[in-house]
């Protein structure tokens, strides 16, 4: 039996991922065993083997149609990507008006138009601490235009205020953002004494009014006269209240946080006073007690009747009660003097009924 030398190529791998082929010299090629065959096996054809490496395959935690379903948006790193219609992520509400933005701070409005700020920069506290403290104070002082229809006042007093926060963010100066600062609460100051005017005058005139149209009218129509003038004594002191507080508004403190309901309330209790001290004059004078030759019912031929003219006594009457509304011490003291004279009467009788009489012998 003879044996055939042939020659083997083997192709492996190498590391750049190419093939590389070795071939075997005669001398080393493995003699073949016998398979027990007297017939000799003809000789293998010479082939070459390819090693190729298997390919491995990436794992990713993505599922299959996440990339096709779920596009990647990018995250806003920096307060430069705010803009005007974007949702704030920190604080969840949509900026209407962006007054200032930069790498380390970020100052807008709100749609509700509350000034919002934040900022990554490095600040001094004690430059900074006062002049937010400030701005928030500001703030919540023009919240009463809300109760107004004055939104534009309120964007401008907003626009202000964050003036002053731009201010100190880039100059880091407190003088300087408090004399911004200081503009801003001019604004709002001047806006707050109009609006709390509004408030309480508005309510005020209109009762004026009233009071006026119905006095005249009863005058106009002839029914002005005994049983008619209680009314046109109280209207008359109303009246009076209005002037005294129209005449004297300086010295009526301006409140407009207090709101719209405090004003009116206000209006309504000076009104009162001034009804109460018509009627209270009206009183006084048909009991005799002040200026009694002004009653009108101890005197029948003063008293008008249907179809006469009124007599002086009637005018000076409605006049006294006017001036009862206007004056703010008329009716105190009126009331003191009723009081004090009230006092002096008790004195004396307590006087008396504790003084022992000389017995009679």
């Amino acid at each position: 039996m003879s044996v055939e030398n042939f020659d083997i190529n083997v192709a492996a791998p190498t590391a750049d991922g190419s093939g590389a082929v070795a071939t075997l010299p005669p001398g080393e090629t493995p003699a073949r065993q016998p398979n027990g065959s007297a017939t000799p096996e003809p000789p293998e054809p010479q082939s070459a083997v390819l090693l190729t490496p298997t390919p491995q395959v990436k794992e990713s935690s993505q599922s299959p149609g996440a990339s096709a379903t779920q596009p990647i948006t990018p995250e806003k790193t920096s307060y430069q990507n705010f803009n005007a219609g974007d949702s704030d992520p920190l604080v969840g509400v949509k900026i209407e008006e962006v007054l200032i933005k930069a790498d380390g701070y970020f100052v807008y409005i709100d749609q509700d138009l509350i000034l919002r700020w934040h900022w990554n920069a490095a600040i001094d506290p004690d430059v900074a601490a006062p002049i937010f403290n400030r701005a928030s104070e500001l703030q919540a002082k023009s919240e009463f235009l809300r109760q107004t229809r004055r939104r534009r006042d309120l964007t401008s007093a907003r626009r202000l205020i964050g003036e002053g926060l731009m201010i100190m963010f880039s100059t880091k100066n407190q003088a300087y953002a408090n004399a911004a600062l200081d503009t801003a609460e001019k604004f709002i100051t001047q806006i707050g004494t109009e609006t709390s005017r509004g408030w309480y005058f508005g309510p005020f005139f209109l009762l004026f009014a009233i009071s006026a149209i119905v006095g005249l009218v009863l005058y106009r129509h002839g029914h002005l006269g005994i049983a008619t003038l209680p009314l046109v004594c109280c209207l008359a002191g109303g009246i009076g209240a209005f002037i005294s507080t129209a005449i004297g508004n300086e010295r009526i403190p301006c409140a407009p946080t207090a709101g719209r309901f405090l004003h009116l309330l206000e209006a309504l209790l000076r009104y009162t006073i001034g009804f109460a001290a018509g009627l209270f004059v009206w009183l006084a004078t048909s009991g005799n007690i002040v200026v009694g030759f002004l009653n009108l019912t101890s005197n029948s031929t003063a008293a008008p009747g249907p179809g006469h003219s009124l007599p002086a006594s009637v005018y000076a009457l409605v006049a006294v009660t006017m001036l009862a509304g206007a004056s703010e011490r008329l009716l105190p003291s009126l009331i003191a003097k009723f009081d004090d004279s009230t006092k002096d009467t008790n004195i004396r009788k307590t006087t008396e009924a504790e003084t022992p009489k000389p017995k009679v012998s």
